[in-house]
């Protein structure tokens, strides 16, 4: 019976490391084993001068921690109107997902 229930849970952790993605960025495609994206979601086709990037990552969708806000990337880079906005994921294995924020701009 022990060993019945101890097969049941291996199974459904293996289940869901594999298919639900412990540690996932959120959004996009999603490999089964290897994630790298780049989405672009906002740009006004303006020059930038500058460029200014920050993460949040998340090990085993356990911990997660960073600071990927429009208020911080802005208040580091001294961008005062943003002219594009990428979003980047990258993820291995459900183990480590990073979401990095990028916007470019000017002062």
């Amino acid at each position: 019976m022990v060993q019945k229930i101890f097969q049941l849970v291996l199974v459904f952790l293996l289940f869901h490391l594999f298919f639900v993605s412990c540690a996932s960025p959120g959004f996009g495609p999603r490999g089964l084993l290897f994630t790298k994206t780049k989405i672009g979601v906002f740009g006004t086709g303006e020059p930038s001068k500058r460029r200014v990037t920050s993460c949040v990552h998340s090990i085993f969708g356990l911990v997660s921690f960073g600071n990927a806000s429009f208020e911080f990337l802005k208040s580091r880079s001294k961008i005062h109107t943003v002219t594009e906005t990428n979003w980047t994921t990258f993820a291995v294995l459900g183990i480590y997902a990073n979401l990095c924020v990028e916007i470019s701009g000017n002062e």
